[in-house]
């Protein structure tokens, strides 16, 4: 086994070493032309090699600056739509998952007097009158949405113009109530936002006595849906009620939803069986999962777990901030890896640089 890796490692090293040395050639050969990221465009041959060094799963084992070569050289190359691997990725997720059944607690996939067993704890919720009202009767996700966008909060976001082509999106999904200041780079359309309970904990003091802060930032997401994970842990569920409650009462266009912990669990053990390793998922993984079973076309933006850019420049963390998350709970790196195959494969379009 040892020696196979090897044996890629050192394939792995000499293609990108050949591509790279053909990127530079192009700049002055008779085909050159710019691309939209100020690269030179690699050619079919070249573009080819790359998602055969994406698609065999060699990546990992190559040095970071090898890989950032690779990526550079994959955003060289034109995106091609590959619908036949679009449909049989949203298979995949709907044997697995059912996202337009199942991502979201309603009335139509649970029943009063049912109980909720939890996603990571041993412990279980039951289905109350008071509680069973509080859930949408069927699921938004009835009909397939035509171009979604997926925005991260990654630092790669910041200069990258990308505002005006993520509003263009039929459906627009954010993650972690992230300011919206940065119209220019972010936008400012928003569907469905996700909201970590320990943001509302930390932030937000859990809404027990101040409020209007909380207000003040949800307003800035319309009339868009809020998606808490309220049985995931027990100590999430209070708070998520009162974020609930607390939109009710103000009269606010947002609605929460509640991921179902059944979908959840499904979902971590498809990636599982994919091979990744975590201990949860990120919300990115999960709001792209969701996109891509969903959405017709998808695109990510602001999804880049390095601290420097594409050129070794430093970036903060998010596009609005330096804090970094507690290590070992995510696994980014690999999650960044699957887009990345995903995007050569034609499944999604993974956006890094500028608009």
């Amino acid at each position: 086994m040892m020696r196979l890796w090897k044996i890629l490692l050192i394939l792995s090293t000499g293609l990108v070493c050949y591509l790279f040395y053909q990127s530079l050639q192009s700049h002055t050969g008779p085909g050159y032309h710019r691309s939209r990221n100020g690269g030179a465009a690699l050619s079919a041959d070249g573009c080819s090699l790359v998602n055969i060094i994406l698609l065999h799963s060699t990546m990992k084992i190559l040095k970071k600056e090898e890989f950032f070569k690779v990526v550079k050289m994959l955003q060289r190359c034109p995106w091609i739509e590959n619908p036949e691997e679009h449909k049989l990725l949203q298979r995949n997720f709907q044997t697995c998952c059912n996202t337009s059944y199942s991502m979201i607690v309603t009335q139509e996939n649970t029943e009063m007097g049912q109980t909720i067993q939890y996603e990571v704890e041993k412990r279980t919720k039951n289905v109350t009158e008071e509680l069973y009202n509080l859930f949408p009767k069927k699921s938004p996700f009835q009909k397939e949405i035509r171009s979604c966008a997926v925005v991260g909060n990654g630092g790669i976001l910041n200069n990258s113009f990308c505002g005006n082509e993520i509003d263009r999106a039929d459906f627009v999904f954010r993650l972690n109530l992230p300011p919206l200041n940065w119209t220019n780079d972010v936008g400012t359309k928003t569907d469905l936002v996700t909201a970590n309970p320990s943001i509302l904990l930390n932030k937000f003091r859990g809404l027990r006595k101040e409020k209007e802060p909380f207000i003040t930032m949800v307003k800035e997401y319309g009339s868009s849906m809020i998606l808490l994970p309220a049985f995931s842990y027990s100590m999430n569920t209070e708070v998520s009620f009162r974020a609930l409650y607390t939109i009710k009462d103000f009269d606010l266009k947002s609605r929460v939803v509640f991921f179902n912990p059944d979908y959840l669990r499904n979902l971590g053990a498809y990636f599982k069986s994919l091979g990744l390793k975590f201990q949860r998922l990120s919300s990115g993984l999960m709001m792209v999962s969701v996109a891509a079973e969903v959405c017709e076309t998808v695109t990510l933006y602001g999804f880049w777990p390095f601290s420097e850019d594409l050129d070794g420049v430093w970036i903060s963390h998010h596009y609005y901030d330096n804090v970094i998350p507690k290590p070992g709970f995510h696994s980014m790196s690999d999650e960044f890896y699957w887009y990345l195959q995903m995007h050569a494969q034609g499944s999604l379009r993974l956006k890094l640089g500028q608009c």
